[in-house]
């Protein structure tokens, strides 16, 4: 039988681009999703932008609509999702800077001030936006970026967002996971997809739309798909496209 070796250099080449690999595989975490929204503003201290969702279709993204969106009054800040960017220049997301956070993200629960019954028609988790629940912005607090209904934890936080307000900002939304579930006090937190007041007005730091396009994507999403959330300016989106596979905008 005739032995065949191998050099080493040639074998740590081997090693390295198998490593290499196998560790873009577990960076892209859109390998596993089917369910992809894509928010775009045209630059970082730009209000106003679009989402496209899509859905993978045969391993390709084919895009099921688009829609006009609000973000943050004061634009988009790099945040901390499931991927770290270092983007040079750009801002980074803090509490309290009404900006939105920028880069890929999955998604916590829905919620709404709809009884359970009546929001039977999710394929998504969901929690009843009660008079009691709130979202805890206090960095100091054990529950800082936590959705919690007052006393059901040892209140240990001066400042919260209620989540059942008199407007109708949060009648239906999705719980955005920046900065979760590792938190890191004063990273940003609280932060949805909810209704807007207008195409005009920015938000605290969420992505919001009309009500009948939320309702669009709320009949879309599906938890077993895995949906995803990438946002940034188009001009970042262009340059992590390729790296991410992600889709084409039109």
């Amino acid at each position: 039988m005739k032995l065949f070796f191998i050099p080493v250099y040639q074998l740590c080449i081997i090693l390295a681009t198998f490593i290499n690999s196998k560790a873009m595989a577990q960076v892209n975490p859109l390998s596993t999703s089917q369910q992809l929204m894509v928010v775009v503003t045209n630059n970082w201290d730009n209000l106003q932008g679009t989402i496209y969702v899509f859905d993978k279709v045969e391993n390709k993204w084919v895009l099921n609509f688009s829609n006009p969106i609000v973000v943050g009054g004061k634009g988009l800040g790099v945040g901390e999702g499931l991927v770290p960017f270092k983007i040079d220049g750009a801002p980074i997301k803090k509490e309290g800077d009404m900006k939105s956070p920028a880069g890929i993200f999955s998604f916590g629960t829905a919620f709404g001030y709809a009884d359970y019954k009546e929001a039977n028609w999710l394929k998504y988790p969901y929690k009843k936006a009660s008079d009691t629940l709130i979202c805890v912005d206090d960095m100091k607090s054990a529950f800082y970026n936590t959705l919690i209904n007052k006393g059901e934890k040892t209140v240990d936080y001066n400042s919260y967002e209620n989540m059942h307000l008199k407007k109708d900002y949060y009648k239906w939304g999705l719980f955005i996971n920046h900065n979760a579930p590792n938190v890191n006090p004063g990273n940003g937190s609280c932060i949805f997809m909810h209704i807007w007041e207008n195409d005009h007005s920015g938000t605290a730091g969420c992505t919001a739309m009309t009500e009948a396009n939320l309702l669009k994507v709320l009949n879309w999403i599906r938890a077993e798909k895995h949906p995803l959330l990438v946002q940034f300016t188009k001009n970042e989106y262009d340059k992590i496209k390729g790296k991410f596979e992600l889709p084409n905008l039109q």
